[in-house]
């Protein structure tokens, strides 16, 4: 939705109860307000789009107060109608509305929700507290400090928190993802496959993803038998608001709970680490360094919590949850070098889905070798 559109549908009204509200006045009136929208247009399915909405207000006195609320739109989803969707189109309306954001570990932030607007078109506005963060680029640091937190967070629920008994808390929300995938998967016509299988590389490549899909179900057994604690399933540096003040109190604000999920330790870091590969965050010639960091760091914050349990469980969850990034990618680098091979992306690719080709590889050997004795 353009800001035009969404400056149209603001009730001033509303908005000015909405910033008096915040900023504790009664009768204060707002001398000008804007709409600007901010990161990407549709996040993912059901995201109309997000939106900073400032403005000043005089109050009593005749001065001038400052105010600004995240507008984040909703839109309703036929095809995500079921709960067990992995992006359920309600998901993050009822994890605001129902408290349990209210109610995470305390090293672990969310903004304040001030208000959830259901509009007539069946859309549904959050009115998000606007967080502060750090205009930086991340560092080494804070890959660790946030990984680390993670693992304070989720090992919380292992000690002890009770984990949500919401329905539409997602509990399956690995497989559910995958079988989007499957949906929208592209397979390549016959010319298409014998032109990529020409190439060495490439034909490495499809071969042990063949392999990797026979592992799938297994995989996904033992996933789902890991410890289960509650996971964000979007983890990744547009979610995660550093900010240098919380880092030195030792806690993390997170925004965007659409994929809030029960699920087997371990996930949300592997998909972490995909996203920072794919988005270009983490260098992909540093992976291995990244991949060490990533498990050290979560295996720290675990233990500094009190969880004393097998590492090879969390690990297996990371690997894994990595890997089958691949359901997605692999088919993806196929379509790419199809249009152009020699494109910039398509070679990016190509390097993405070997690491995990290779990792996947390391998670049979684990599940095969470590996971089958400590689950079943």
């Amino acid at each position: 939705m353009d800001i035009q559109r969404i400056s149209e549908m603001i009730d001033t009204d509303w908005l000015r109860t909405l910033s008096n509200n915040y900023l504790h006045s009664e009768k204060g009136i707002i001398t000008n307000w804007s709409c600007n929208s901010i990161g990407a247009v549709d996040k993912n399915f059901v995201t109309g789009g997000v939106y900073r909405i400032s403005g000043t207000t005089e109050i009593n006195s005749g001065a001038q107060q400052s105010w600004s609320f995240i507008l984040k739109v909703i839109n309703p989803d036929p095809l995500r109608e079921d709960p067990a969707h992995y992006n359920y189109w309600r998901r993050e309306i009822l994890a605001y509305s129902s408290g349990l954001l209210d109610n995470l570990p305390q090293n672990i932030l969310t903004p304040k929700c001030f208000a959830i607007d259901e509009k007539d078109n069946e859309s549904v506005w959050l009115w998000i507290e606007d967080i502060e963060q750090d205009q930086r680029q991340w560092e080494w640091d804070d890959y660790g400090f946030v990984t680390e937190k993670l693992g304070e967070f989720q090992a919380a629920y292992l000690l002890g928190k009770p984990l949500p008994e919401f329905h539409w808390v997602n509990q399956q929300w690995m497989r559910s993802w995958l079988n989007e995938c499957y949906a929208y998967q592209y397979q390549p016509d016959i010319h298409s496959k014998r032109i990529l299988l020409s190439d060495q590389k490439v034909a490495a490549i499809m071969d042990q993803f063949t392999q990797l899909e026979k592992w799938i179900n297994d995989w996904l057994y033992s996933i789902e038998l890991l410890p289960k604690t509650l996971a964000h399933q979007d983890f990744y540096e547009m979610n995660i608001m550093l900010n240098s003040v919380q880092q030195q109190e030792g806690k993390l604000t997170l925004i965007d709970w659409q994929f809030t999920s029960i699920s087997g330790i371990g996930e949300d870091l592997g998909r972490f680490l995909g996203l920072s590969i794919s988005r270009g965050q983490v260098p992909i010639e540093h992976f291995k360094m990244y991949l060490e960091l990533f498990i050290t760091s979560y295996m720290k914050g675990m233990r500094k919590t009190g969880w004393d349990g097998d590492e090879d469980l969390p690990r297996f969850g990371f690997l894994a949850a990595f890997a089958l990034r691949s359901v997605w990618e692999v088919p993806k680098m196929l379509k790419k070098l199809v249009q152009n091979p020699e494109s910039q992306e398509s070679k990016k690719l190509m390097l993405i889905t070997e690491l995990q080709m290779e990792i996947s590889k390391e998670v049979e050997r684990l599940r095969v070798n470590s996971i089958l004795k400590k689950l079943y």
